[in-house]
């Protein structure tokens, strides 16, 4: 969970999500829109703009100006060579950390922070690039473009994974004239067939989770797909140029220190106890809960997944009670009801609560949501139950706002994360006793995918070997913006 202004829009959908009530939003269309091909280039920047701001609202971008300069560089030199458009590209790496990359209308191409810490060379860097050059080149999203403006407002940033999603003969046309940008551009166009056979590896060892659909879900993959890119990169004339990281070294040197997995500046759980080191902030959640956390909120879902509670930053503000009428105005769109509304204390902490329910196609949800002001933004709580067990969850409900208070020291102390660091072998050395000698956090299947190895390699003298290291939280490191 992030401070930043922007709040999860239609909370109460979550529940629609879990209990099946329809109580989020507006019905779905019964027929599919008619897709348009937006001739306009303009628009394609516009969609691009605005699509590309909720991508940075939800998922944040990665504020390493060395690092972001690199990827767009490397970028630049590919769109050299790309057929001419009225836009600009730009390229960002997105704090996501499956291995992930999308292309918007208009130029705006992100990769993720999983994906560089995945990659083992410019060559794989520069081809997944080129494929998502020609994507917008070829502008293959247009025909998107209307039915992802169709959205509702509050779910502008999903238009992102909408306006990602290709057909096949546009992904097998965006392979091919992807590699052969990477090739004019001086890059060897096997980098492709590489790189694939790392993700398909990942994906089959379940790393991480992503936050938008992940690189397959967007570039659907089949043995014959790599088996066509690497017989067209046996095939290719191409004559390598100076990369621009001089050596793979230099490649893996610039990659080193990216966050790996879930990052602790969202805050990290310990068991049920949730703790966020940016924010000075400590929760305690139900035993036996299942808990996440995401951009946007933290909270816990019951065993039996009857009920839930989540915690959200509403934005900036003082006035909690201003702050509750605002929402519950809203809220009051998609059928929600207030049946109790009150000033309350939680420690030292003065707050409103709201109690109220709603009818959804599932049954009626009842709802308890509550607002409390720290450090100049406005917090809310949100207890969604359906109706008939909804009191069995009351204590948890009224407990779990209770528990906010301010970290101590010994529990800030124990945030920690997992960040790339990269190992030197020695000589006769294996990828289990270097794992064990720099205390690697990543199994040998994982360090073997990660460095495009066997499990049972053995290193050469001197050989960087990409590793997961367990690191105490520094706030200033691979600082991601939201705003």
């Amino acid at each position: 969970m992030k401070r930043s202004a922007r709040w999860l829009a239609g909370s109460m959908a979550l529940a629609n999500a879990i209990f099946g009530s329809g109580c989020g939003g507006s019905a779905p269309p019964k027929e599919r829109p008619r897709e348009v091909i937006l001739r306009s280039e303009d628009v394609d920047r516009k969609v691009g703009e605005e699509t590309a701001q909720g991508v940075k609202a939800q998922l944040g971008l990665i504020e390493d100006p060395e690092l972001v300069a690199y990827v767009g560089e490397v970028g630049a030199r590919l769109a050299r060579h790309a057929p001419r458009r009225g836009f600009e590209y730009s390229f960002q790496i997105v704090d996501q950390e499956a291995p992930n990359a999308f292309a918007l209308p208009g130029g705006f191409i992100f990769v993720s922070r999983g994906l560089l810490t995945l990659a083992n060379s410019e060559d794989e860097l520069a081809n997944v690039l080129g494929h998502e050059i020609v994507h917008v080149a070829a502008r293959h999203a247009a025909a998107r473009q209307e039915v992802g403006r169709s959205l509702p407002a509050k779910l502008d940033w999903l238009r992102g994974g909408y306006l990602a999603r290709y057909g096949r003969d546009q992904e097998h046309e965006a392979d091919r004239l992807g590699q052969g940008l990477a090739a004019v551009a001086g890059y060897d166009p096997a980098g492709l067939v590489v790189f694939l056979r790392e993700l398909e590896h990942t994906e089959r060892l379940q790393l991480g989770s992503s936050r938008l659909p992940s690189f397959w879900d967007t570039h659907p993959s089949t043995n014959r797909r790599v088996a066509e890119a690497g017989a067209r990169a046996n095939m290719a004339a191409w004559t390598r140029k100076p990369p621009i990281a001089e050596t793979q070294i230099d490649f893996l040197r610039r990659m080193e220190g990216l966050a790996l997995g879930a990052r602790a500046s969202e805050g990290v759980f310990l068991g049920e106890r949730f703790m966020h080191a940016d924010l000075d902030l400590f929760i305690h959640f139900p035993p036996g809960w299942k808990t996440a956390n995401t951009h946007v909120a933290v909270g816990a879902v019951a065993p039996k997944r009857d009920a839930q509670i989540f915690l959200e930053i509403q934005g900036p503000g003082d006035d909690v009670e201003r702050a509750a009428g605002e929402y519950i105005a809203e809220l009051a769109q998609t059928g929600f009801r207030v049946d109790n509304a009150q000033p309350v204390q939680l420690g030292s902490n003065a707050a409103f609560r709201v109690d109220g329910h709603l009818a959804g196609a599932g049954g009626p949800v009842q709802a308890q949501l509550t607002w409390l002001k720290r450090q100049g933004a406005i917090y809310r709580f949100t207890a969604v139950a359906p109706a008939p067990s909804f009191q069995r969850y009351t204590g948890s409900f009224l407990n779990v706002p209770r528990s906010l208070r301010d970290l101590e020291e010994h529990e800030r102390a124990k945030i920690r994360e997992n960040r790339l660091r990269i190992a030197v072998a020695r000589e006769g050395e294996n990828l289990a006793q270097l794992s064990e000698r720099t205390a690697n956090r990543w199994d040998i299947q994982q360090t073997a995918v990660m460095n495009g190895l066997f499990a049972d390699h053995v290193l050469e003298p001197g050989q960087l070997v990409k590793i997961a290291v367990a690191e105490n939280y520094r706030p200033d490191a691979n600082a991601t913006a939201t705003e």
